[in-house]
Formats: C-alpha cells, structure tokens, sequence
C-alpha cells in the first residue's frame, strides 16, 4: 500500500481538508503497514534497539551495501569494522586499521597484509603473518598471491618502493602504490610470469633502509 497522506486544506479552517475520521482512517492504514513490515502487526520487534543497533534475530534478512567504485567507499578510519560492494572491482570490502582491504576471492587470490615500523632511518620493520623480526627482514612471495604493505605510519619520511634491485627503477607489475587512495598502503598481486624474481623493498630517502624480495 502506498503513503496516505492526510488532507488538511489550502489554509487553516477552510473546509477542504479531510474530516477527522477520514484523516484518522488513513494513519491507521500506515501505522497498520508499518507494523506488519516491521513486526508482527501488533508490536515492533527486533529492528534497532536503544542504541541505534540493528538487532533482528531471525528471518531472511536483505540489506544491500552496494558502492558503484572504490572512491565512493566511506572513510575506513570512520566506519572501522564496515563492509562494502564494490560494484566496479566486483569485490567485497572490510574496512580495518584506517584502510579498505578486500576480502579473499578467486579475483586476487589469497591476501596477506604486512605493516611497516622502522628503526630509526636505517631500516624497516614488520609485523604480520610469519614476518621475521629485527630489522629489513626478507620476504618470500608467491606467484598470484596478493600482499599489502601497510606503511601510512612512515610514508611521509620513510616512503617505501618495491624495485628491481637496491637503488634501481621501481618494479610495476602488479603494483598498485596508494592503494584504495591511501597514501601508504601498497598492494602487489604477484604475476605468474614477473621479469624478475629477485626484488626489493627499498626507501626513497634512506638507501640503507632495504630488504630482499624473493617470488616463488
């Protein structure tokens, strides 16, 4: 049933206004539309609780977080814990740690995330699965896996490039810097065929600051 809205006249009193059982006749029929869609048709059930919390314990539930392209995605840092469509990658997002990550699908393959720290301006730390600790640890990369390294905290003194070699031209393929327009994060989908099999990640500003990439 559609909204029924209520006459009440062109101005105060002037008799062309629904009568009060006519306007009475029509809140009932949407109050009565309003509690069989969003309860049992006597009580309001389960929807959003005091806090604004969405709570409905049963039923088949549709609610569509649908985004047209990565630029239209909210702010991470804001929304932390969000998840989002994005209909232009065909991916599906989470948004943690300030940043939109997507999840694990057969288009980018197993991912895996790895933050920077640094020690000093003489070398890069990191944290995350199987990482070794001190200082410029090597890396072993897989062909068709997908790595972020995450490394917002230190871009603005210590942007980190991947490259050829130490102190060479930056190595492109797969490598998507500023990913998701966050300065910082840095995502290589690692192709099956790359031209070089021997990489390195390497600071822009601080040479030193250098660690072996090896894909297998």
């Amino acid at each position: 049933m559609a909204l029924q809205s209520v006459g009440i006249g062109s101005s105060a009193n002037d008799g062309n206004g629904d009568t009060l059982r006519s306007g009475a006749t029509k809140i009932n029929a949407n109050f009565t539309e309003v509690y069989a869609a969003l309860g049992n048709g006597s009580t309001l059930t389960d929807i959003i609780d005091a806090n604004g919390i969405i709570d409905v314990s049963s039923g088949a539930n549709k609610i569509v977080f649908y985004y047209a392209n990565l630029s239209d995605l909210p702010s991470a840092s804001t929304y932390h814990g969000a998840v989002a469509h994005v209909h232009a990658t065909g991916g599906l997002y989470f948004a943690h740690g300030g940043a939109w990550i997507r999840v694990n699908d057969e288009t980018t393959g197993p991912v895996t995330k790895y933050t920077a720290g640094t020690n000093g301006s003489s070398a890069y730390t990191f944290t995350g699965p199987g990482a070794t600790s001190g200082d410029n640890p090597n890396f072993t990369f897989y062909k068709g896996h997908t790595y972020l390294i995450n490394n917002t905290a230190n871009v603005g003194s210590h942007p980190l490039q991947i490259r050829t070699s130490n102190g060479g031209s930056a190595f492109t393929t797969g490598v998507t810097d500023n990913y998701n327009s966050t300065t910082g994060l840095t995502q290589f989908i690692v192709p099956h065929e790359p031209s070089d099999t021997s990489l390195v990640y390497q600071c822009t500003s601080h040479s030193s600051m250098v660690g072996n990439i090896t894909i297998v």
